[in-house]
């Protein structure tokens, strides 16, 4: 089994699996989500990784 960080284990955002987040937003961020999501062609669920992900790597984490 491959250890955490070998070059094998390494995936792009593209390949890599997805699995269930379940988390609690506010009504208007949902709103303005899904408005920007539609205006620009993307997944919500693509919107919200990419939102979060940024997130987090501008945080160090």
């Amino acid at each position: 089994m491959p250890k955490q960080g070998d070059p094998q284990d390494e995936q792009t955002p593209e390949q890599e699996e997805r699995v269930n987040f379940s988390a609690r937003v506010r009504v208007s961020v949902r709103r303005r989500a899904k408005l920007y999501a539609a205006a620009t062609d993307v997944s919500l669920q693509d919107l919200v990784d990419a939102a979060l992900d940024d997130y987090l790597t501008r945080h160090d984490a």
